[in-house]
C-alpha cells in the first residue's frame, strides 16, 4: 500500500469584543499519523485564554498522542478544579487513513467525500461531566476531508462551491468555514484535513 499525504489547515478566530480566547486548535503530525487536538474553554476572553494555554501544554507535553483515550482521562481530570472545556482529540494514521476519534461535549468532527460521515461526539463538559468515553473509528478514502469544528461554527452547514474543499489550500478552507458559518459571538475554531 502506498502511503498518501494527510495535508491539514486550522483557523481560530475569538468572539466579537475579545482579543484572545478559550478555542484552541492542535494540529501535530507523527512518523505515521496525524494527530489533532481541537479545544473549547468555557466562557470567553482572558480567562478561557488562560485555561486554553494550560491546556494546550498538558496536550503537547503528553508522550503517547496515539492514545488519545487515557489523554481524554487525563484532561477530565486536570480539568477538575478549572472552567471544564469541550474536547475532540483524533489521531489519522498516513498508511491506512484510518482515524480514531474522542469527543466530549458539543464540537462536530464530520467527513466530506464520496460517503459523508458524522463520527459521534459525546455529551459532557471535560473537568465536570465526563461519561464513559470510547472511540469511534472510520477509515478515510482517498480525497476525503476531515473537518472537526467547536460549536463557534453551525453544526450542520453545506458550502455553496463544495468542490473548492478538494483543492483550495487548507488554511483558506478553514478560515471560509469560520466566517461563512461561524458565530460572531463566541469563539470558533475549524481544523480540516484531506487524504491525498
Amino acid at each position: 500500500m502506498t502511503p498518501r499525504k494527510l495535508e491539514s489547515g486550522s483557523f481560530v478566530r475569538t468572539a466579537v469584543g475579545h482579543f484572545v480566547g478559550g478555542d484552541l486548535a492542535i494540529v501535530q503530525p507523527h512518523n505515521d499519523y496525524l494527530f489533532l487536538a481541537l479545544v473549547d474553554v468555557l466562557g470567553h476572553g482572558p480567562q478561557a485564554y488562560s485555561t486554553a494555554l494550560d491546556l494546550e501544554e498538558v496536550i503537547l507535553g503528553w508522550k503517547d498522542k496515539f492514545d488519545i483515550l487515557t489523554l481524554m482521562k487525563a484532561l477530565h481530570e486536570h480539568q477538575k478544579q478549572g472552567r471544564g472545556a469541550v474536547i475532540s482529540l483524533c489521531t489519522i494514521e498516513t498508511l491506512s487513513g484510518d482515524v480514531r476519534y474522542v469527543g466530549i461535549g458539543n464540537a462536530t468532527c464530520r467527513t466530506m467525500g464520496e460517503h459523508p460521515h458524522h463520527l459521534l461526539t459525546r455529551e459532557g463538559v471535560v473537568g465536570h461531566t465526563l461519561r464513559t468515553p470510547s472511540v469511534e473509528r472510520m477509515t478515510l478514502d482517498q480525497h476525503d476531508i476531515l473537518l472537526l469544528y467547536s460549536d463557534g461554527v453551525s453544526s450542520h452547514f453545506e458550502m455553496e462551491e463544495p468542490f473548492q474543499l478538494f483543492f483550495d489550500p487548507l488554511d483558506q478552507v478553514t478560515r471560509r468555514v469560520v466566517e461563512q458559518f461561524g458565530r460572531d459571538h463566541d469563539d470558533a475554531s475549524c481544523i480540516a484535513v484531506r487524504y491525498a
